[in-house]
């Protein structure tokens, strides 16, 4: 007996010095890695691994998971959003955008199915309202790139504001998906372009007649898939506003909840949904139209009353993560984490980890949560530095989560 107590406690001594070591060695690998960066771990709301989780970094799109949580509990998951189409003097129809992130080139035949219910079989013009944003630019951090992530928000825009245009050798130009058909827009574009595929910024490029492209986009797309599904268009549009004797003819209700608008938010890394979100969430809260200012109070009250936490913690100027402006701490982003638990769902997984991560010149992050046998433990890696080793910080932190020496 003395004996068996004798090893026991032998093995005690023994082990507990080389777990310690081991942690301390994991901490030594991982600030070893770190130049300008932080990370917390968690496991059963308990904090397991820290460092520098109270300093602000740009957080880049892992800031999408506080947008989207935001959405959905001011917006409502099950909100449907909206596009109102109106009649004036028999012929002349105002389309009035609302801000529907997910207005797409396959969802406009049923719109002009549902037109042609209503006797709408000839239409003389189109009048395009994007009254209820007013934005005094684009978000913080476009650098109004042709690439897709730079597109712009507004009230009214088809197809997330980006082209899609396929250009063969021979110089001829056609659309890059099924759904959508060539445009005028695509040809003029595609012009200068090399051959190959194209997602694009539709408002990179110059305007003409006076009209944005975002509105111009619009327009084309409507008629072109009006014209198919038996409307005639005599392909007259412009800019305007809803007039005292329109009549509201039907108003088309997105096939996506906001749900699913998060869902596909996350998981492409969209800016263009995650922006559109944001300003929604700003008019929920104080009204039309839509401004930046309006968003980034609604956000920041928002995620205090929510959270619990205090503003100082917060800087965010947009909601996808593009400005190089926004800053969170890592401590921050574990209290987001908490709360988007219920919809940890939404995020991409891979293997036994569900994330988020979040990219910029020199800035590399990850957000998300390891699985448990039970739970779901969020981690946070924020790197604003030039060498991008989140991967391994990730592999040793998983490590520090499981116990693996």
């Amino acid at each position: 007996m003395k004996s068996f107590y004798a090893t026991g406690l032998f093995l005690l001594i023994f082990f507990l010095p080389c777990n310690q070591i081991s942690a301390s060695s994991a901490e030594d690998q991982l600030t070893s890695l770190i130049s300008s960066g932080g990370y917390v771990v968690m496991a059963g709301r308990k904090e397991i691994a820290e460092y520098r989780s109270s300093q602000p970094f740009i957080p880049a799109s892992t800031i999408k998971i506080a947008t989207t949580l935001a959405a959905l509990e001011i917006l409502g998951a099950s909100h449907r959003f909206k596009t109102e189409f109106y009649l004036r003097d028999k012929t002349i129809l105002t389309i009035k955008g609302y801000g529907d992130p997910f207005l797409t080139s396959e969802y406009i035949p049923a719109i002009a199915a549902a037109l042609k219910q209503n006797g709408i079989r000839t239409i003389s013009e189109v009048i395009l309202d994007e009254s209820f944003f007013r934005l005094s630019g684009p978000a913080d951090g476009s650098r109004n790139s042709a690439n897709p992530y730079d597109a712009i928000n507004a009230a009214l825009a088809v197809n997330f504001n980006s082209l899609p245009l396929l250009k063969y050798d021979t110089g001829s130009i056609a659309s890059g998906e099924m759904q959508t058909p060539v445009l005028p827009l695509m040809k003029e574009i595609g012009g200068d372009l090399e051959a190959g595929r194209h997602r694009l910024n539709v408002s990179a490029f110059a305007r003409q007649n006076g009209i944005s492209n975002v509105l111009r986009y619009t327009a084309e797309l409507f008629i072109s898939i009006f014209q198919a599904e038996g409307i005639k268009v005599s392909g007259s549009y412009r800019a305007g506003t809803i007039g005292d004797k329109d009549i509201l003819v039907y108003t088309h209700r997105s096939h996506k909840t906001t749900t699913e608008v998060v869902r596909g938010c996350l998981r492409y890394s969209n800016n263009f949904i995650a922006n559109q979100l944001f300003l929604l969430i700003g008019v929920k809260r104080y009204g039309p139209p839509a401004t930046w200012k309006k968003a980034r109070e609604a956000m920041k009250t928002f995620l205090q009353s929510r959270l619990g936490r205090s503003s100082d913690l917060l800087h965010l100027v947009e909601g996808s993560g593009l400005s190089r402006n926004n800053r969170a701490t890592p401590a921050l982003m574990i209290a987001v984490l908490e709360a988007f638990k219920p919809y940890a769902a939404l995020l991409p997984e891979n293997s036994d980890v569900i994330m988020k991560s979040g990219t910029l010149s020199e800035v590399h992050n990850y957000a998300g949560y390891f699985k448990g046998k039970t739970s779901l433990d969020p981690f946070v890696i924020f790197l604003n530095q030039p060498i991008n080793n989140r991967k391994q910080i990730l592999s040793l932190l998983r490590g520090v989560y499981r116990g693996e020496p």
